[in-house]
Formats: structure tokens, C-alpha cells, sequence
């Protein structure tokens, strides 16, 4: 069973998706029905983008 550190680890190596985009933009403008839509699809909120920020 793997530990929840490498399951995060293995998120943030991960491709940046057109979701993950989406998913900043919500965060960066409040926007609460997208940001709770976008999380539906599987995005994950720690994931960091190519600047280093997590939404």
C-alpha cells in the first residue's frame, strides 16, 4: 500500500492538463461553482504549475 506522500508525489510529476488550468483560473477569481465543477473531474489542488503554485 502505497503512503500518502509518494500518491501526492507521483500527482505533482504529472502532465499540466487543460483541467488544471481551469482550476486556477476559479481559484484566481473566486469563482466557486467552477472551482467545485473542475474538482469533480479529478483535478488535483496540489498540484503545482510550471511557476510553482498550487491552486
Amino acid at each position: 500500500m502505497k503512503s500518502l506522500k509518494q500518491r501526492l508525489k507521483k500527482n505533482e510529476s504529472t502532465e499540466w492538463g487543460k483541467y488544471d488550468e481551469r482550476l486556477m483560473k476559479a481559484a484566481e477569481n473566486g469563482d466557486i461553482e467552477k472551482l467545485t465543477a473542475t474538482l469533480k473531474k479529478g483535478t488535483s489542488p496540489t498540484k503545482l504549475d510550471p511557476e510553482g503554485h498550487s491552486a
